[in-house]
């Protein structure tokens, strides 16, 4: 009969490989669920915007609707100065100052 030795080592690694897929499976599980609750977070908050009326003065009219009556000078500086890129430039930087602001609750 053949004794083998290391039983108790093979025994010890075995359980250490349980506790570490344990743990694996514990820390994936908390990691999806602070990813869960973050896109729940924002969808409400989508939704929240979503869900604002549009004021009637800006629904009633438009930038091209205001800027038709002023003439053709002023249609050739908008179109030579790009002031639709400019302003949809300024608008994304208004709106990530303000969704930062948000999210940090106005600490950064």
């Amino acid at each position: 009969m053949l004794l083998r030795a290391g039983w108790l080592q093979d025994l010890t690694n075995w359980l250490r490989g349980l506790v570490q897929k344990l743990w694996e499976a514990i820390e994936q599980f908390f990691t999806d669920l602070i990813i869960l609750a973050i896109e729940k977070l924002l969808d409400l908050v989508a939704t929240a915007f979503e869900s604002l009326p549009v004021p009637e003065f800006i629904a009633q009219n438009s930038i091209g609707s205001l800027l038709a009556s002023a003439g053709p000078t002023v249609g050739w500086i908008v179109q030579t100065f790009k002031i639709s890129e400019c302003m949809a430039f300024f608008s994304a930087a208004a709106v990530f100052r303000i969704s930062r602001k948000i999210l940090t609750l106005g600490k950064w």
